[in-house]
C-alpha cells in the first residue's frame, strides 16, 4: 500500500476488487433470503438502499475500526 492509500501493485488491486465484489454479492444474497422469509420487506427500495448502506458500508467499517 502506498502512502496515499493505493495499492501498490497489480495483484493487491484485484484482491480489494474480488473481496469488494464478494461483499455485495453477499449482500444481496442475504438480502433476498431475508426477502424469501419476509416478502414484506421487499416493497419498499427505500429499506433496500438502507439494507445495502448499513451492511456494505457501515458494518464494515465498525468492524475494520473494532480491529
Amino acid at each position: 500500500m502506498r502512502p496515499d492509500g493505493s495499492p501498490a501493485g497489480l495483484r493487491e488491486a484485484l484482491v480489494a476488487g474480488w473481496s469488494e465484489l464478494a461483499l455485495y454479492v453477499g449482500v444481496g444474497v442475504v438480502y433476498v433470503a431475508v426477502g424469501v422469509a419476509f416478502p414484506e420487506f421487499l416493497f419498499t427500495w427505500v429499506v433496500a438502499a438502507g439494507f445495502l448502506v448499513l451492511c456494505a458500508v457501515v458494518l464494515p467499517a465498525l468492524a475494520r475500526r473494532l480491529r
